[in-house]
């Protein structure tokens, strides 16, 4: 079958959509799904601070919400849907000054980075931080020389 992903830029923004498709995707395979299907969304700070203070308790924006699939509400005839990804292009735009990369590649370290929450990973600690972004960091690089 196929791996699935919408992306919706509901911000200003200027995003790469088929860059990030590919990036998913290129995830997805690595941790061996085939019938999968993923929505990511682009929105503005404001909008992630609300889905942050609604979902999370947290009044603050932030880069990226991931929300997993409910049990037994994520089949889609044959394609089981993992989840949404709520990415803020704006908080992309400020870190990638703060961090001096680009904001493509900033863009695509919080999808990856959203993947790997919808895959069941944490950051929730220094030890599961420092797992996490070694991961985003391989996947970034894979997708770069694919570029």
């Amino acid at each position: 079958m196929a791996i699935k992903v919408e992306i919706e830029n509901l911000n200003k923004r200027k995003i790469d959509i088929s860059v990030i498709g590919k990036t998913a995707e290129t995830v997805l395979k690595k941790f061996g799904y085939k019938n999968i299907a993923v929505d990511i969304v682009f929105i503005s700070n404001y909008k992630i601070r609300v889905l942050n203070r609604k979902y999370l308790g947290i009044d603050t924006s932030t880069d990226v919400i991931a929300f997993p699939a409910c049990e037994g509400m994520d089949e889609i005839g044959d394609i089981r849907f993992l989840g949404d990804i709520a990415i803020s292009s704006d908080k992309a735009y400020q870190n990638s000054k703060i961090f001096e990369v680009s904001f493509d590649e900033e863009i695509l370290r919080y999808v990856i980075h959203g993947l790997l929450h919808l895959l069941g990973h944490e950051d929730n600690n220094e030890k599961n931080r420092k797992k996490m972004v070694k991961k985003e960091n391989e996947f970034l690089e894979k997708t770069k020389k694919k570029l």
